[in-house]
């Protein structure tokens, strides 16, 4: 995980997959792989002014996921962003 003075959160999406949360940070949702000791980014969106095309975002990166995980994932989300 990145070290920043920032706040975060992790919500797991699968085995090697989470989103992270920097609630004061531009672009406030992250969504990040691990690969053995090291984790990378494959995507950023800025959650909080466009929460409506998280859905479209996460079906990018996943096609495979349906579309009650991922409003699961939105309110996993909600609870921790304003």
């Amino acid at each position: 995980m990145p070290t920043t003075n920032t706040d975060m959160t992790t919500i797991p999406v699968n085995a090697d997959t989470y989103l992270v949360l920097r609630p004061e940070a531009s672009y406030d949702l992250e969504v990040r792989r691990r690969h053995a000791n090291t984790s990378y980014s494959i995507g950023k969106m800025n959650y909080k002014y466009h929460h409506d095309t998280f859905a479209s975002f996460i079906f990018k990166i996943f096609p495979q996921i349906n579309m009650l995980e991922i409003h699961d994932l939105q309110k996993a989300i909600n609870q921790y962003l304003d």
